[in-house]
């Protein structure tokens, strides 16, 4: 790799020049495992790490790859927009009548057209981390890796992102697992010999440190009661067992606002449009489909 490193202090590895297509040209490039390593300096912390961890237990653990940050925000924001616009456009039409029809006709279908593309938008299956028996689950393009921890092979990397006028480019990080064929597990029989899954991404480099850190420490200690604390808004089963323990008033109040501002914990749960572990793996864990 030609450009600037990571601050991270691992070994620069050439591992991304064995794929036979390189989608996306990432730079700096430092390989942290194997074997598995934490970075130092960087807090190991589940603190607001809810985004990134689908599910968790004493076994294993579901690490979520897509972006969901901006996922489980954009919705809310439009939501809280098109409320607020359509209270002011109810006040104005106490003043000029047909403001508030007008207004409605316009947005309605904007909203609908966002609330059915998250319900219809299928959930991708997170990367499972097996401390048990000491292997990593990834599925990818409807082929399923199991690669022992030992084994795994995770980089670093960033690549430049233009933020629009007036703004700098700014770095994106990204973690990448890369799956071999030899840890072929079921599904589709992979068509190269190697390929990469994208593990997390963050403009924050930090951020993408800790994660890796916590995911580390996860195999190697298990879990705290600080983590299961931090993570307990991670799916929407453990968010209404934490609100059970809530008054009915607060229970009304916080699954009121779970609908408002994060609806799409909602449809991971019930959507039918998602992607399922197959049965070679559920023999292993059981139905346990989190995304």
């Amino acid at each position: 790799m030609s450009d600037s490193r990571l601050n991270c202090e691992f070994p620069e590895t050439d591992i991304q020049q064995q794929l036979e297509k390189r989608f996306y040209r990432t730079f700096g490039e430092r390989l942290a495992s194997p074997p598995a390593r934490k970075v130092g300096g960087v807090s190991d912390s589940s603190v607001d790490m809810g985004h990134s961890i689908a599910n968790f237990n004493d076994r294993f653990i579901d690490v979520r790859t897509d972006f969901l940050t901006k996922r489980l925000g954009l919705l809310p924001v439009i939501n809280i927009f098109m409320v607020v616009v359509l209270l002011l456009m109810w006040i104005a039409d106490q003043f000029y009548s047909g403001a508030l029809l007008a207004t409605a006709l316009l947005l309605l279908p904007l909203w609908t057209g966002f609330i059915v593309y998250e319900i219809f938008c299928p959930y991708t299956l997170p990367v499972r981390i097996d401390r048990s028996e000491d292997f990593v689950y990834v599925a990818h393009r409807g082929t399923f890796y199991r690669v022992p921890w030992d084994e795994l092979e995770v980089t670093f990397s960033y690549n430049f992102q233009y933020m629009g006028s007036g703004v700098a480019w700014s770095r994106q990080y990204y973690s990448h697992v890369f799956l071999r064929q030899k840890y072929y597990f079921c599904g589709k029989p992979p068509k190269s010999s190697i390929q990469r899954k994208r593990l997390s991404s963050y403009f924050d480099e930090n951020k993408i440190y800790r994660k890796w850190n916590f995911i580390v420490r996860f195999y190697q200690e298990g879990l705290n009661k600080e983590d299961c604390s931090n993570l307990e808004t991670a799916n929407y089963d453990l968010y209404v067992e934490t609100l059970n323990n809530s008054s009915f008033l607060a229970y009304i109040l916080d699954y009121l606002s779970l609908i408002l501002f994060v609806p799409t914990m909602i449809w991971a749960k019930f959507s039918p449009f998602k992607y399922k572990w197959p049965s070679e793996i559920e023999e292993v864990f059981g139905k346990a489909n989190y995304y």
